[in-house]
């Protein structure tokens, strides 16, 4: 093997191995982002396939190549599958045998019972570039919410079109013949590809770091802001939201509501179905603030089974009856949980303010809350309006 061959070949192990090393460790770390491992998975083994070239010099050719080819396809179906799993596209088991299993029969077939090595330089090449191309596509188009990694997903794009530029030379040199063995001669072709190889390794790792990291970070926000159970924003969540929103609305708004919400005789539920069926009334009370209100108004979980709802130019009027709506709705879609012995009933309690500010939605909230009091001592799914809110409405033209 020339010093050419052996230098690339050691530099892509080298930095394949350590790039395993690092996904490895940052995958333990944030266990919930899938992908991550995968990736590590794919990292080890393209270094087993350079340390395949590295190592197996003194076995025949076909065994070498054999070996060399299926660790590389393995580790770009693994690179592949992963990206797959980051995006929330994970394939089905179908899809996997698709995608590998063609591929390393053609690659065995070749190397072993009908020994081609432009026919297997080729279609092996043409496959690789697909993958390449799928998964800068799929980084590329699942990355557009966040800036970070949207960047991310162009730095890639960069990466994969230089990578795929030089598959492209390689794969039409060796279906011309013009390729010698890795380690007979050098070749500028050959060298050039395995150095934009190295050069989407060293890249390719600190990226998919990066990836993972942020996501991890993001996912640890969401938690901290909302509720698990629901999905709905939690007590800090809401306050963070109104810290960001209060000071814009001020100038485009000119009323808060707060609508305070409280499940009915939900202990009962807990003591005659269990917890299990008092979650799923949560949930299902929470679906339905979810498709009732608008995606501008600020739905939060204040606790148990108490949720609070801050609506933006919403008069009381339209309140109330939005509110009664919602009852109904509710109940009908409560049904579906089989409770038959309990039906699901919500009481409510709304309040009306002009102030737009942080105070301002405190007092309003407090009202709400009291309005909520008055609502289960009035027996219970009905609606009550606090006594600032009547005043506005009476207020009204």
């Amino acid at each position: 093997m020339q010093v050419h061959d052996l230098t690339l070949m050691l530099s892509l192990w080298i930095a394949s191995l350590a790039g395993a090393t690092v996904l490895f460790v940052i995958s333990k770390m944030t266990q919930t982002i899938v992908g991550t491992r995968l990736w590590s998975l794919a990292m080890l083994l393209l270094s087993c396939a350079y340390l395949a070239q590295l190592t197996m010099q003194s076995l025949d050719v076909q065994w070498r190549v054999l070996t060399f080819n299926t660790f590389l396809i393995l580790g770009h179906s693994a690179w592949l599958i992963g990206t797959w799993q980051f995006v929330k596209r994970t394939p089905s088991a179908q899809k996997i045998a698709w995608l590998v299993l063609p591929i390393l029969l053609i690659s065995w077939l070749t190397a072993t019972v009908i020994p081609d090595r432009e026919l297997r330089i080729t279609l092996i090449g043409v496959w690789l570039i697909a993958v390449r191309c799928h998964y800068a596509r799929v980084l590329y188009k699942h990355a557009r919410q966040d800036k970070n990694e949207f960047l991310a997903a162009r730095i890639t794009v960069g990466v994969v079109l230089l990578e795929v530029s030089f598959s492209v030379l390689y794969t039409l040199q060796g279906a011309l013949g013009n390729l010698p063995q890795i380690g007979e001669a050098f070749n500028w072709v050959a060298g050039y590809t395995w150095v934009a190889a190295l050069l989407g390794i060293l890249a390719g790792a600190p990226i998919l770091l990066l990836l993972s990291a942020g996501r991890f970070v993001k996912e640890l926000e969401f938690a901290a802001n909302h509720d698990l159970l629901t999905g709905l924003l939690n007590r800090r969540g809401l306050a963070r939201q109104l810290n960001e929103l209060l000071p814009l609305s001020k100038r485009k708004c000119d009323s808060l509501t707060v609508m305070m919400i409280d499940l009915d005789h939900f202990k009962r539920v807990n003591d005659l179905y269990g917890h299990h069926n008092g979650d799923r009334a949560i949930v299902c009370l929470a679906e339905v603030l979810k498709k009732h209100f608008r995606s501008a108004d600020l739905q939060a979980r204040w606790g148990g089974e108490e949720f609070c709802l801050v609506l933006f130019d919403m008069q009381p009027d339209m309140a109330v009856a939005s509110a009664n709506k919602l009852q109904t709705t509710f109940a009908q879609q409560s049904l579906q949980l089989g409770l038959q012995d309990t039906p699901l009933t919500i009481s409510i309690g709304i309040a009306c303010s002009r102030e737009i500010s942080q105070q301002g939605f405190e007092t309003t909230q407090n009202q709400a809350d009291s309005a909520l009091y008055d609502a289960k001592r009035a027996g219970r799914n009905c609606v009550k309006v606090a006594s600032m809110a009547l005043s506005l409405l009476e207020e009204r033209p």
